[in-house]
């Protein structure tokens, strides 16, 4: 069974302002942003070493502003090959996050290192409940001829 769409758009960020603000969309890291809500310190936030020894966390608004500023300065110079993505789920049935989601997304993440888009940053949105579940992945792509 298929949860997610095959059709993953790439997208380019336009400089480091628009790096910033998908930064701030992504980790929800501004109170007032229409998106958040009760949920979404439920929110998932993946770290990737090992793609098969994946760690999830779940951060408050204060760490979430707090890792929204050091991946900003720590990811700024390197606007020119980072990248994003959204990967939705377009059943209209599937609501919540499942085990078979979760072992799709690795293998999504795995495609999308063989082609070396290397995720850097991915977060599972989940505090929409009456939305489509989908994540997002910041990526880095690494040349392979250089």
């Amino acid at each position: 069974m298929m949860y997610f769409n095959n059709d993953i758009k790439i997208n380019k960020f336009k400089n480091e302002s628009d790096f910033k603000s998908c930064l701030i969309c992504l980790l929800r890291a501004d109170s007032a942003q229409r998106w958040t809500n009760d949920l979404t310190s439920k929110n998932e936030l993946f770290t990737l070493g090992d793609p098969t020894d994946t760690g999830v966390f779940r951060f408050k608004l204060d760490t979430r502003k707090s890792i929204k500023e050091n991946f900003y300065k720590q990811w700024k110079q390197d606007i020119n090959h980072l990248y994003f993505s959204v990967v939705e789920c377009p059943r209209d049935d599937i609501f919540e996050w499942n085990e078979n989601m979760h072992k799709e997304m690795q293998k999504i993440i795995k495609d999308m290192m063989c082609k070396h888009y290397y995720p850097i940053l991915i977060i599972v949105h989940n505090d929409q409940p009456r939305d489509f579940c989908h994540f997002h992945m910041v990526l880095d792509y690494i040349d392979p001829d250089q």
